[in-house]
């Protein structure tokens, strides 16, 4: 093994000599814990300690070779061992001679040596055969000049390779005298566990010994109470056999009586005899009548098994009309549209509607909620407060509008086909778009409080995709999921359920360029709801938010949730492989209104940017371009699939109720019906 030059010893002329002294530790060779062994002597036991001389960055040992362990057997071993387990010190046991080659055994806790070993000069050679020191080298014939560098630098070399090689061995050599010293600290340890345990045994025959003799002699006396009670015992059989004798004379005359008993039984015997001829008749009807319910029996299993097979052609019928409702469900999605926008308006907060705010500028025309009319009244200048009769209205048509008095149960309504789509093997987008303020985060998380009512599309669309993967189970699909939670925050890339120390970076996943992965996020398998939101718990305290002029809480980052679902049916051999992406995009907001500045005035340059890199992919994509700019932002990159065709997406377009937000207003409202103007094609299903 070659170490790195980082690593290499310091040469010499940098460092002063050391000398390290081992203390070596007492071994015992027995691998029998439960054999006795002979106690050794002191010449025996004590060997001189190892010292270890390091020079020039090597360690070198100088002590003697150990001697070999006298081995004592037979009757003297064991005296020995006897007289050792009643003593305060045992000592070790010697190990047979004919199982290894004898180590060196020392004293359990010998006094440290003096180590009396000098540093040695660099130039002796001491060293193995085969190996050169490195500071002795190759004997120079004459300095090089300074213009030649390359040989002084094949010098150089050649000194590294022989330290190198030097160090190699040395170090192999460490490692061996380290496993030496392990394998006898073990046997030690084992040899003065069978000496305790040889201990305690004995001990304990010691009372088990005392226990018999005690108990002998509670026997002895209990024996000899049961032999004057025997003798009693006899005298009173003798008076019992006596009366016995009466006794036999009086029953023999009751057996006279008897025997005129069974003349009388064996005449009632022949009655029962009738009664038995009667019940065998009446057992041969019996089996008769078994018989005939045999055969009905075998009737109902055939039947049973008739009604089973329609019962597997049902399940098989079942099975087919669920790939049947799949591909209506999927073409029922196409006919509504591969990418859809829905508008929502949130409801005025309390303070708002404290301080007098109304919504008087939006309304909600038709009967459809399909449309949305927004009204731009002008305040007269000579009389603030009240309205000019010059107002310009601007009408926007979406696949559907949420009043201020929708619920979250609502609008989850109308996505939860997209959620469905994603378990049949598709790829499916929701993400909400809108200025700061405008609820976008409560749409798709909810509030910080969250209840049953209150939960947002993210942990709605978790719950309905466990739900009804729990009831395709019965149709024989098995479901693995894989959750990962990224944000964009200032054109970077971060993951939100890791630490947050690895780049992550935004690659296709194949050659042919059809989906989008990004490298070193974490990615969790969870199979229970509780754990997803779990999960979202910590995105969500990880996730960048600050304040500004325009939102107490805004989010200062784009996010994204991914949920994998890989589908199989081994009854039919389909499978599939869908994608859910949820993402809550970051509020467009005005600098003059938000009073930004320092690390937030950055973020919101980053964050109008990366919007308006998405509407100039939206346009491209409108206007059927050649080329769409998908690389222009981290944004677009990742939604690339998206927005591309490759998947049912769905745009939230999140609309504040404040008068004085009309302008942003207009413009999200105006995006997004360029976005459902977009054509983007058909999705595919994917398989594995």
């Amino acid at each position: 093994m070659v170490h790195p030059m980082s690593k290499l010893p310091v040469p010499s002329k940098l460092r002063p000599p050391q000398v390290n002294v081992k203390r070596p530790l007492a071994v015992d060779e027995g691998k029998d814990e439960g054999a006795p062994q002979p106690k050794r002597s002191k010449s025996e036991v004590v060997a001189k300690p190892t010292v270890t001389v390091r020079t020039n960055g090597v360690k070198k040992p100088t002590a003697s070779k150990p001697q070999k362990p006298k081995v004592v057997s037979g009757p003297r071993a064991v005296s020995q061992v006897n007289r050792a387990a009643g003593g305060s010190t045992r000592q070790a046991a010697a190990k047979p001679a004919a199982a290894k080659p004898a180590k060196q055994i020392v004293a359990r806790n010998p006094a440290p040596a003096r180590s009396t070993a000098r540093p040695r000069p660099t130039n002796t050679s001491t060293a193995k055969p085969g190996v050169t020191s490195a500071t002795n080298g190759p004997k120079k014939t004459s300095k090089r000049p300074a213009w030649d560098l390359k040989g002084r630098l094949a010098d150089i070399e050649s000194q590294l390779e022989v330290r190198n090689v030097a160090n190699s061995q040395l170090l192999q050599e460490v490692t061996a005298k380290r496993g030496d010293n392990d394998v006898l600290e073990h046997s030690n340890k084992q040899q003065q566990a069978a000496l305790e345990r040889a201990d305690s045994k004995i001990l304990q025959l010691e009372r088990q010994v005392r226990d018999a003799e005690d108990e002998l002699a509670s026997t002895t006396r209990r024996l000899q109470r049961d032999n004057s009670d025997l003798l009693q015992t006899n005298h009173q059989m003798e008076r019992q056999l006596v009366d016995t004798r009466g006794d036999l004379a009086a029953s023999r005359q009751e057996c006279s009586g008897l025997k005129q008993s069974v003349a009388q039984m064996t005449a009632a015997q022949a009655g029962i005899t009738a009664q038995l001829a009667n019940t065998k008749l009446n057992y041969e009807q019996s089996q008769e009548a078994g018989r005939r319910y045999q055969a009905e029996i075998a009737e109902l299993k055939a039947v049973i098994a008739e009604h089973q097979a329609t019962i597997a052609d049902q399940d098989s019928q079942i099975r087919d009309n669920e790939t049947t409702r799949r591909k209506l469900h999927n073409t029922i999605q196409e006919l509504k549209g591969n990418i859809r926008v829905f508008c929502r308006v949130r409801p005025l907060l309390p303070d708002e509607a404290s301080s007098g705010d109304e919504i008087g500028h939006i309304n909600f025309a038709g009967t459809d909620n399909k449309s949305i009319e927004l009204t731009n009244v002008d305040l007269n200048e000579s009389n603030v407060g009240t309205r000019s009769s010059s107002s310009k209205k601007f009408d926007f048509a979406f696949d559907r509008v949420f009043d201020p008095s929708s619920t979250q149960a609502e609008v989850f309504e109308e996505i939860s086909q997209l959620v469905q789509s994603a378990l049949d093997g598709y790829n499916v987008c929701v993400f909400a778009y809108g200025q700061t303020g405008s609820g976008k985060t409560f749409t798709m998380e909810g509030p910080d409080n969250v209840e049953e009512q209150t939960e947002g599309m993210i942990p709605r669309a978790v719950r309905q995709i466990f739900q009804t993967a729990g009831q395709l189970r019965e149709k024989g699909w098995e479901y693995t999921m894989e959750a990962s939670f990224l944000e964009i925050y200032n054109e970077t890339v971060r993951d939100l359920l890791g630490a947050g120390d690895k780049k992550c970076e935004i690659k296709m996943a194949d050659a042919k360029g059809t989906d989008v992965e990004v490298t070193n996020s974490t990615t969790v398998t969870v199979t229970s709801e509780g754990q997803v939101q779990s999960l979202l718990g910590r995105a969500t305290h990880n996730r960048a938010v600050a304040a500004t002029n325009c939102n107490e809480r805004s989010s200062r980052s784009h996010s994204v949730f991914r949920l994998k679902l890989n589908g199989s049916n081994a009854l039919t051999g389909e499978s599939s492989q869908g994608t859910l992406n949820l993402v809550d995009l970051a509020g467009s907001e005005r600098l003059s209104q938000s009073g930004s500045t320092g690390d937030r005035l950055r973020e919101t340059k980053n964050i109008n940017r990366s919007l308006s890199n998405l509407g100039n992919v939206i346009m491209a994509l409108a206007n059927k371009e050649h080329h769409i700019p998908y690389r222009n932002s981290k944004l677009t990159h990742l939604l690339q699939n998206s927005l591309g065709g490759n998947s049912k997406t769905l745009m939230f377009v999140n609309v504040s109720p404040r008068e004085e937000n009309f302008q942003e207003s207009i413009c999200s409202l105006r995006f997004a019906t360029k976005v459902n103007q977009c054509n983007i094609g058909t999705a595919q299903k994917k398989v594995k």
